[in-house]
């Protein structure tokens, strides 16, 4: 571990024993160094080190077994907020891999009866749709289906700029504001369409996510069907408790 400078905060120390884990191949169960040592070779204080390790535990990477030791509970995975929105590869990157994206096709086509009405479409109106896939490292770790309404065909964007950052790069080439992201979750098995590209036997339980884009005007902009690698990828979320 290299040292870090005294401005780092909590949530760095923490990335930093993410890294350590990784790099190390530790396994569950494997025994993690102590609060103090980690400390010293990050050149933090104990308490800084103790915050990170807190974090870990509550998100059930680690276990803290008094007076003998911190232990691997799980090997870390890729963990994307549904609370606040960031770029996925920000995400994939922050965890220590390194994203690549696939553009499997890009074509016009009549999508399923479910995907017009997403989009408040007629059935049968014929709308753009992207397959994709993301990878962290050479694992796959979501595979995409992105279907767009006509408003953002009638923009006339030049798809082969598109980097794999959808949110980003509507923004920047529609006139009218993004404004929101509903999500809708569930397990799925996955189907024989799918499979090959997460590289998962057909039946594998995987994490299925149907994303609509709406603009201020509260148009849909784009629907989405995300299969994510549950193996890599965990969604989390954090629901504040009102006082009242």
């Amino acid at each position: 571990m290299k040292a870090l400078n005294t401005s780092t905060q909590v949530n760095q120390v923490k990335i930093a024993v993410v890294d350590y884990i990784r790099q190390n191949q530790l396994k569950r169960n494997s025994q993690l160094p102590s609060e103090a040592n980690i400390a010293r070779r990050l050149g933090v204080s104990r308490n800084t080190v103790r915050e990170a390790y807190i974090l870990l535990e509550n998100e059930g990477m680690i276990v803290r077994r008094h007076g003998i030791g911190t232990f691997i509970a799980q090997p870390p995975r890729i963990r994307d907020s549904l609370d606040a929105f960031s770029p996925f590869a920000n995400i994939i990157q922050q965890e220590g891999y390194t994203p690549h994206f696939k553009t499997f096709s890009n074509a016009i086509e009549v999508p399923p009866v479910d995907v017009t009405d997403a989009l408040k479409q007629p059935a049968g109106t014929q709308v753009r749709c992207l397959k994709r896939l993301v990878l962290a490292d050479t694992q796959p770790a979501l595979f995409v289906i992105d279907y767009f309404s006509p408003i953002v065909e009638s923009a006339g964007i030049e798809w082969e700029q598109f980097d794999g950052g959808l949110v980003q790069f509507l923004g920047q080439h529609l006139s009218t504001r993004l404004y929101q992201i509903q999500t809708h979750i569930r397990a799925h098995a996955l189907d024989e369409a799918v499979s090959p590209y997460l590289e998962l036997p057909v039946g594998t339980a995987v994490l299925s996510v149907r994303s609509t884009i709406y603009n201020l005007d509260n148009e849909p902009i784009s629907y989405s069907r995300i299969f994510f690698n549950s193996d890599i990828v965990e969604l989390t979320t954090v629901r504040t408790i009102q006082k009242t």
